[in-house]
């Protein structure tokens, strides 16, 4: 099918009259195909069990009703038809060429999964296809959608092509029907579509039942993750993999001078008893990071041995005490599980309200809590530019920037750091600490 821009504004409505003509001249066929529908896209449970407020019944109604148009079947004139085309028929409703022309873009277009990376409210988002590394980014105007939209956030939708004229360029639009994904539901959606893409290209299936499973996993997913209990992010250390763990182990000095002595013949060590002593490693990439932390405790003849790993935990204990010897005793282990920590605060992707972390944040100037946080994350960030990263397929941003689709999924990832930092500072009543020093190491701009 060949398909063609569409003039700007002529196509406004297509989806409402489309719907109002089924629903109309076919009452039963309609209500059955959209229960139908319903059904296929989440099988388990009733539908009159389904615990959804007005706002969400209204996205699913709107996303069903597209998808009807675009891919369903229904029951009239005593036969199964296709709906798109039953639409552009000689027997279907009034249409403008413009509606004509949207509702055979519905057809032709696929739904895919997109990451936004960039976010103009009240106008426009730029979009990267997530399915396809090195695919051009999609500037696409979207008003409503827009205003809630944040870098960062992934989402299933259909993109048009909206011709130029009558003063208006041609530009890309969304189709209307968009499926957002929390934070915690899109590894599963993103690992599910990479399943059915691998499972087609092994049957070898035609492009048209690829997309369609690939649809119908998005559209699963996506009303899934309304359902299904909200899984916790597996956290794991970047520099090992392993799961998460905060490991202090609090020890009693004996002999401080010893200590200190001991920890000073040690050459992989740096540091004095004032600022505390660090550990260092060297990893494959050249950077040196922490591999044991000794910090000063909450009075004179106390010292904290914090580790980010069990496992690293244990070994660093024992190298810790064979170091040390009789200069200190050991007292007590404390654990703290950051799944656990983000289970008891919520969230907005669990559906509970998050509590403020400015009730953690120490009784300091708001400009001094800014001011340590901003040394913390250029400590943290001070190899970024060459550290292998997930979101960007294994690659180093540096390496990713050197295509026009690795550049704007850097871009959109320190759009949604820097996102996370306002959100962040404003919890906590504190100025908004700046990642432009990442963006200049890479020599990019905004």
């Amino acid at each position: 099918m060949n398909i063609h821009p569409l003039r700007p504004h002529d196509h406004e409505d297509a989806a409402r009259v489309a719907i109002s003509w089924l629903a109309e001249r076919h009452r039963k066929g309609w209500r059955n195909a959209f229960e139908e529908l319903l059904d296929l896209w989440r099988p388990e449970g009733p539908r009159d069990g389904w615990q959804l407020d007005k706002d969400g019944m209204t996205m699913v109604s709107i996303n069903a009703g597209e998808w009807l148009i675009a891919r369903g079947e229904i029951h009239a004139r005593g036969g199964l038809r296709e709906i798109n085309a039953y639409l552009l028929s000689r027997e279907g409703p009034f249409l403008t060429p413009g509606q004509r022309d949207w509702i055979a873009q519905l057809r032709a277009r696929p739904l895919r999964l997109y990451r936004v990376t960039d976010v103009q409210p009240g106008a426009g988002m730029t979009l990267i296809d997530e399915l396809e590394p090195q695919a051009d980014p999609h500037s696409v105007r979207e008003i409503s959608g827009s205003r809630s939209a944040k870098p960062g956030m992934l989402l299933g939708a259909r993109i048009m092509e909206i011709a130029a004229g009558a003063g208006i360029a041609g530009h890309l639009e969304l189709s209307g029907a968009i499926y957002p994904f929390s934070k915690l539901a899109e590894a599963a959606v993103l690992a599910q579509a990479r399943q059915v893409l691998a499972g087609s290209a092994d049957l070898k299936l035609h492009i048209d039942n690829q997309r369609d499973l690939l649809e119908l996993e998005i559209a699963r997913a996506w009303l899934d993750q309304w359902f299904a209990p909200a899984r916790l992010p597996q956290i794991q250390d970047a520099s090992t993999g392993d799961p998460l763990l905060l490991v202090t182990d609090h020890y009693r000095v004996l002999d401080a001078a010893a200590l200190a002595a001991s920890l000073a013949s040690q050459p992989d060590v740096s540091g004095d008893a004032q600022q505390g002593w660090h550990r260092l490693i060297e990893g494959d990439d050249g950077a040196r990071r922490s591999l044991s932390t000794i910090n000063p405790g909450r009075s004179t003849d106390r010292i904290e041995l914090f580790h980010r790993t069990q496992r690293l935990a244990d070994v660093g204990r024992a190298w810790f005490e064979g170091v040390a010897g009789a200069a200190v005793q050991h007292l007590t282990r404390e654990i703290t599980d950051p799944a656990g920590h983000l289970a008891q605060a919520g969230g907005s992707d669990t559906g509970r309200t998050p509590r403020s972390s400015a009730a953690s944040t120490p009784d300091l100037p708001p400009e001094v809590i800014a001011q340590a946080i901003e040394q913390v994350l250029h400590r943290h960030y001070a190899n970024w530019a060459d550290e292998s990263i997930p979101a960007l397929d294994g690659r180093t941003p540096r390496q990713a920037i050197t295509t026009p689709a690795g550049l704007e999924r850097v871009k959109g990832l320190l759009r949604e750091y820097e996102q996370g930092e306002r959100q962040q500072s404003a919890a906590q009543g504190r100025p908004v600490v700046s990642y432009q020093f990442l963006w200049d190491a890479l020599g990019i701009s905004r």
